[in-house]
């Protein structure tokens, strides 16, 4: 995950290198700052977004929340369910929503999502086997402190991990 975070950092620099003039830029920034953010940047790495976030971007970033609908995201998440998806399009869907879902944490906008994410999470343990191919990636992002500390945001990640567990076989006993 080190290399993810390193893309992330590099693409927040460059994000910030530029000019942050719309609602789609400002979330594009907010995504990769969450991102970067849940996977342990550190407060250096951040200095310069969170900065951003909270002063010229502020009143951008209310405009934003104000404007997200999460209900497409959604959507996508239940098209994958009927199982004719592709593992591609499982995890487009699902990442879709963890990059709002991260955005709305690093802006402290998690009430924007939550419920989003919870109906999320129902929709993975109503069908888990569409989402086994992603079960490990699920178990490293569980462990991370920065999940432990919104789970009820990423919820989805521990279903995802458990729909891993299920389909997996379970040790028979020998007397």
């Amino acid at each position: 995950m080190q290399r993810e975070l390193d893309v992330l950092v590099e693409q927040l620099d460059e994000l910030l290198g530029g000019p942050v003039v719309d609602e789609d830029d400002a979330l594009e920034l907010a995504t990769v700052a969450g991102l970067a953010a849940r996977l342990g940047a550190t407060s250096e790495q951040l200095a310069d977004a969170n900065l951003w976030r909270d002063g010229v971007g502020q009143e951008l970033l209310r405009e934003t929340w104000d404007a997200v609908d999460a209900a497409p995201i959604l959507e996508e998440l239940e098209g994958v369910l009927s199982g004719d998806a592709t593992d591609e399009q499982v995890e487009e869907a699902l990442f879709d929503l963890d990059d709002l879902v991260a955005a709305a944490a690093w802006c402290g906008r998690r009430d924007a999502v939550r419920a989003t994410a919870r109906e999320a999470a129902s929709l993975v343990r109503t069908v888990p086997d569409v989402f086994v191919s992603l079960a490990d990636l699920a178990v490293e992002l569980a462990k991370l402190p920065t999940v432990a500390r919104d789970l009820d945001l990423y919820d989805y990640w521990l279903a995802v991990a458990d729909a891993g567990a299920a389909s997996r076989p379970t040790p028979s006993r020998t007397a």
